[in-house]
């Protein structure tokens, strides 16, 4: 190289390297200054509904307007704060730009609590001022950059997430337009960006979801991290805890993926501060996926995967028990209970949503029950009611649930059989039995396995003058099936 040539790139280097570090620079400080905005204690956690979850909302609403955007409030429920915040850069192609690729993150948080006279406030730097942060820069870098964009991208800054993902259920049934095209019926793609701020701390990016999308690597081989970090393709997410807003996409059959740093951070605990955060990191994320949404935006045809989206569980539904256990019988004369036996069943139940807390259970189920007392062996087959009012706890997506249940049950007991010193005394036992019963289930999909308790109230001998009156108690194990 000749000296002339030399000393030319030298001075482009230092020219042109000082405007690119300051370029990077302001992404970074802009990325810092939301995130320090929106987990400050000044909006107290941003709880869904709440004055300060409004205040948070009419930050991003003017941030969208600093970068250059027309963004809308989208209320999610009349009556309150809580809204959505969303605007579209239209896309360049004149056809493609009816087609939607929706980019987004929610910005509430779980607000704040008094304990012991103290305010402890959940500020939710990462969970997720973090993603705020991350849509609000790449609108930025995709509006000022628009032209390259043939689909339309569409921001959106999601309320009511962690109340159960309400804000994204929202938008992707409402019946929002842009230019008369319906945009949830129009959406090729969903991407949630939730908890992105511990990158230097996990040393990767994850993205999980892209299953759904057929040959999915081709739309980020030309993006990239820092050779530090690498990024973890996820095809489908089976994980009980990391329910978000792309689930609410799914339910329609939209592919979407969401994209995380992990549970690095101190996952909602009140030390998830704004100090903590990797703002390099989220800036790292902002450039990684503004070259994967131009792939994304430029490509023929976002073309799903033959994979299906797994149909949700319906708030109704039936399914088929099958339990395990013992039984046996306490005899109120002698104040003694009876040795354990066998204890068997098989039935079908239905379980009918009353409200987001409570359901009701009811069905029907085949007992073959055995007990014991030194003297004597019981064996006998029922049939029995259930009713019953079941405590929930249920996953967004409905997709695990755990409940605990009270009630009562009849049986018909249609055979009773009783060997007392070697002697067989059919019809043993009453026919009509009733008593309290209690569960507690876990329901995992399709998948319950659960305890069940009962105890007879009524007396179930049919002659109780020897023994006085008897009642019936029986543990079980079970399992079953939803369909």
């Amino acid at each position: 190289m000749s000296l002339k040539r030399f000393l030319f790139a030298f001075i482009i280097t230092l020219v042109v390297f000082p405007i690119t570090n300051t370029f990077s620079q302001n992404s970074i400080e802009r990325i810092k200054k939301d995130v320090y905005v929106l987990a400050s204690d000044s909006l107290m956690g941003r709880g869904a509904g709440t004055i300060y979850g409004d205040k948070a909302a009419q930050y991003i609403y003017g941030r969208f307007v600093e970068n250059g955007l027309k963004p809308n409030y989208q209320i999610i429920r009349e009556g309150t704060t809580q809204k959505n915040i969303y605007c579209i850069i239209e896309g360049s192609d004149s056809i493609l730009k009816n087609e939607f690729i929706v980019l987004g993150a929610h910005y509430d948080h779980l607000g704040y609590k008094i304990k012991n006279g103290d305010t402890v406030i959940y500020n939710g730097a990462d969970d997720n001022a973090s993603g705020t942060s991350l849509i609000l820069e790449l609108g930025k870098k995709l509006n000022e950059n628009k032209e390259k964009f043939k689909r339309s991208i569409v921001l959106v800054a999601f309320d009511s997430e962690e109340t159960g993902l309400n804000g994204s259920y929202y938008f992707a049934n409402n019946q929002a337009k842009h230019n008369d095209i319906l945009i949830s019926n129009n959406t090729k793609l969903m991407m949630s960006l939730d908890m992105v701020g511990f990158l230097k701390t996990s040393k990767e990016l994850k993205i999980v979801g892209v299953g759904l999308i057929d040959n999915y690597s081709q739309y980020f081989k030309n993006s990239s991290l820092n050779d530090k970090y690498k990024v973890h393709y996820k095809a489908f997410d089976k994980s009980i805890f990391t329910g978000s807003d792309h689930d609410s996409f799914l339910k329609k059959n939209i592919p979407a993926f969401y994209v995380s740093t992990g549970l690095k951070s101190p996952y909602h605990k009140p030390e998830d501060d704004a100090e903590l955060i990797d703002y390099e990191g989220i800036n790292d994320i902002s450039n990684f996926f503004y070259k994967a949404l131009l792939n994304f935006a430029n490509v023929e045809q976002i073309k799903p995967s033959e994979k299906k989206v797994k149909k949700p569980i319906p708030s109704n539904y039936w399914g088929l028990e099958l339990a395990i256990g013992n039984n046996q019988h306490y005899y109120t004369e002698g104040r003694m209970t009876g040795k354990t036996d066998f204890a068997y069943g098989a039935g079908f139940f239905g379980k009918f949503k009353l409200n987001n807390f409570f359901s009701i259970k009811a069905g029907a189920d085949y007992n073959y029950l055995g007990a014991k007392r030194y003297e004597a062996s019981v064996k006998y087959h029922s049939v029995s009611v259930p009713a019953l009012l079941s405590l929930k706890s249920i996953s967004p997506d409905n997709d695990y649930e755990f409940s605990v249940s009270i009630g009562g049950f009849y049986s018909y007991i249609f055979d009773s059989r009783a060997n007392i010193n070697g002697i067989e005394h059919k019809n043993y036992l009453n026919e009509n039995v009733w008593g309290i019963q209690t569960e507690v289930d876990l329901r995992i999909r399709k998948y319950i396995f659960g305890f069940q308790f009962r105890r007879s109230l009524s007396n179930i001998l049919r002659d109780p003058i020897s023994n006085g009156k008897t009642y019936q108690i029986t543990n079980l194990f079970k399992i079953g099936y939803v369909f």
